[in-house]
């Protein structure tokens, strides 16, 4: 049995954990052809009886390409309730802008927009720009990027109103390991210029399983750390993740 049928039976075995995964790098390896296309992910759970649970994370992406610019918007938004009390309701947008003028070096601009109300995080927007740089790129094999900028933010988290500047800066390495398996692990770091204990990371590293021509198994582990939580919420979160993305 093939790899891509054994993940196959194993999604109709298992159910999935509710939890979709919508990362800001694409998850091909290849520079995308000209054009539009896009993407939808989604995770369902729901038990009753001795566990009375029902959770769901859905997620989209589109991207547009136009000679050496790129375009994209994506959203991902999760919801899960216990025993009919709700446990987690979150939210995330991301616009994203960028143009290569030079052979490996791109300008990009964003708009980032996050919400969840069990972090007592009633919005964070961040506006930002930067440079990206490819580091190593192999058509079918590996791509490896690197970014630097700024972003400002606004956020309002447990009744207070903030908002500051932070260096914005990431890395990214994309690996096809086989035909059907690839890898891919991005890490986001972004400190305020303000105070140096204020800083976010998040970290994500996901294998992706091709089931079919436009169908993906995607599985992986998303980390996140806010050095500036508000009193009652922990610092750092983990997400456990296992869903199907279909592309168009």
């Amino acid at each position: 049995m093939n790899l891509s049928r054994a993940a196959f039976c194993l999604v109709l075995a298992l159910p999935l954990p509710a939890a979709a995964y919508e990362t800001l790098e694409p998850d091909t390896i290849n520079t995308p052809e000209a054009g539009g296309r896009g993407s939808i992910s989604a995770a369902l759970d729901g038990r009753s009886g001795n566990t009375d649970r029902e959770n769901y994370t859905v997620g989209g992406r589109l991207d547009y390409r136009a000679r050496d610019t790129d375009m994209f918007i994506l959203t991902e938004h999760s919801r899960a309730k216990a025993y009919d009390q709700e446990i987690e309701d979150s939210s995330w947008a991301h616009a994203h802008y960028r143009d290569e003028f030079q052979h490996g070096l791109a300008a990009e601009a964003f708009l980032d927009a996050r919400k969840d109300d069990f972090q007592l995080l009633d919005s964070r927007l961040q506006l930002g720009f930067g440079a990206r740089f490819t580091l190593a790129y192999e058509q079918d094999v590996r791509a490896v990027y690197a970014g630097i900028g700024a972003l400002h933010e606004w956020e309002e988290q447990a009744q207070v109103d903030e908002h500051y500047w932070r260096l914005n800066s990431y890395f990214v390495y994309k690996r096809q390991i086989n035909e059907q398996l690839r890898g891919m692990f991005n890490l986001y770091y972004q400190p305020s210029f303000d105070d140096g204990s204020d800083f976010l990371v998040t970290a994500e590293t996901a294998l992706l399983i091709k089931l079919a021509t436009h169908l993906d198994l995607k599985t992986g582990v998303r980390w996140m750390y806010d050095g500036e939580e508000p009193p009652g919420i922990d610092e750092d979160d983990t997400r456990y993740i296992t869903s199907l993305s279909l592309h168009f």
